[in-house]
């Protein structure tokens, strides 16, 4: 592991770039969190901040942080700072070169580890809620049992944590952000490009209603706005993914000719896994694959462009028998949770769960919308009230209006954030766009086409995106589903 301990430009070790004392903030050079790349310019160190800035005692947590440097012999004054999506991902594991980045020939990229992820201090790990996920994605728990099991491991988290002397109330995006503008503070840049992914989009629109001046530009991709009540249509969301993808086979001939009804077929399906186990062959004998678990496997494929195209032919075949396919993709939705469950808990429960309708958040799991009782909520009503912290102010459920530039991108067939949410952006941000990628899901940006648009946005804010790549994009070939 690499240790650095090099002066940054315009700050000290140990010195406090807070804008008011109260805030405590200091950053201190020091050793990586993660292993880098030792033949690369790459900084570290730790911000240390309050845990909780509106508690006069609060005591003081502990955010690595790495830096990339640019190549440039004189990089621009406003790094890139990327902003992982979540809540609850690390921002800084498996980071360790910089170098294929082509922001770094103009500027440097900063990371932070958000407060309560993996590798903060503390971070707000809750293991049995992560394994649980595991059992219900598998079948092996449902229904009230699942339920019940995620909300006893909600509250014996939650008490853990707090006998720990953990201030839950101190883990929002507003913290998030006051962290975000503390740290630009202390390296001395004078502005911040965010490039943001899903709900790292909603903490950089926090970052711009909050701390505006400090903004230069966003790149916004999956974008989850903080006035959208997310679980209230998870539902609705994975819908409109599938009939994009139905839609799509009913237009392309070779596809039309072999599966007339890919719709039809994917709700047989997930019927008749849920009235009799169906011989899909996995390996591991122990998941029990119902309607829940084929939902879940296509909507795992919905997030592969690959995949895509190849759903029409998965579900049909299934239907007919021949459940190589989507037995397959069973095998690869299967797994834990990854996520740092404390800090998920804490941001949700503050800041979306007192804006939701409980009882149309608790109906997203009926069987009713015909997905097998899939659960593609971030968490139930229930689990909120386990976790019991504070409501967030009113202004976290507003809309935010900012007049930074800003590229807003989406895919076409993301199940978790439509791109109708990205669009409804433009209304109060007039120096946006807004650009739809054919073919594509969630992490719109994570290609060719979208990383260069990205790149030149940040190089050029003031230019409205040139859409030639976009257009080149060949979309999902539904055709592929006619290969038999």
């Amino acid at each position: 592991m690499l240790t650095l301990c090099l002066a940054f430009a315009g700050a000290l070790p140990g010195v406090s770039y807070a804008q008011t004392p109260q805030t405590r903030a200091v950053f201190e050079p020091g050793a990586c969190a993660v292993e880098v790349a030792s033949d690369e310019k790459i900084d570290c160190g730790t911000l240390t901040v309050p845990e909780n800035r509106s508690a006069a005692d609060s005591r003081t947590i502990r955010l690595p942080v790495i830096i990339f440097r640019s190549r440039a012999a004189q990089p621009a004054s406003d790094p890139v700072m990327f902003l992982t999506g979540g809540p609850g991902n690390s921002a800084l594991t498996g980071q360790r070169s910089g170098k294929s980045n082509p922001f770094l020939d103009a500027r440097d990229q900063v990371l932070l580890e958000p407060r309560g992820a993996r590798l903060a201090q503390p971070a707000l790990e809750c293991p049995d809620i992560n394994a649980l996920k595991g059992e219900i994605g598998a079948g092996r728990m449902r229904g009230e049992a699942a339920e019940a099991a995620l909300v006893a491991a909600a509250a014996a988290c939650r008490a853990r944590l707090a006998d720990a002397g953990v201030d839950l109330n101190g883990y929002t995006s507003a913290e998030v952000a006051d962290d975000i503008e503390d740290l630009r503070l202390a390296l001395g840049y004078r502005q911040l490009n965010l490039y943001a992914l899903s709900y790292g989009t909603r903490l950089a629109l926090t970052v711009a209603r909050r701390h505006p001046a400090s903004v230069r530009a966003m790149v916004l991709d999956s974008a989850l706005p903080p006035e959208v009540n997310y679980d209230e249509t998870a539902s609705a969301n994975s819908w409109r993914a599938l009939n994009a993808a139905f839609d799509g086979c009913a237009v392309d001939p070779a596809c039309a000719a072999a599966w007339p009804n890919p719709r039809a077929d994917f709700q047989a399906l997930v019927a008749r896994a849920d009235k009799e186990r169906l011989p899909f062959g996995l390996a591991d004998a122990s998941i029990d694959a119902r309607g829940a678990q084929v939902a879940q496997a296509v909507g795992m494929a919905l997030q592969n462009p690959r995949l895509i195209p190849l759903i029409p032919r998965a579900v049909g075949a299934a239907r007919q028998g021949r459940y190589e396919e989507i037995g397959g993709w069973i095998t690869q939705a299967q797994g834990p949770s990854t996520f740092t469950w404390g800090l998920r808990l804490s941001v949700w429960c503050g800041e979306e769960a007192p804006f939701q309708d409980a009882d149309r958040v608790r109906a997203q799991t009926s069987p009713d919308y015909g997905l097998g009782g899939m659960d593609a909520r971030t968490a139930s009503p229930a689990m909120c009230s386990a976790w019991n912290v504070a409501a967030a102010s009113a202004v976290e459920n507003q809309a935010v209006r900012s007049d930074a530039p800003t590229l807003i991108l989406a895919g076409e067939f993301d199940p978790s954030t439509p791109p109708q949410w990205g669009r409804r952006l433009l209304a109060n941000m007039p120096k946006a766009y807004f650009v739809q990628m054919p073919g594509l899901s969630h992490g719109a940006s994570f290609n060719a086409c979208g990383g260069r648009m990205a790149f030149d946005f940040v190089n050029d804010p003031t230019a409205p995106p040139a859409m030639t790549c976009v257009a080149k994009l060949a979309g999902a070939d539904f055709a592929a589903s006619a290969v038999r």
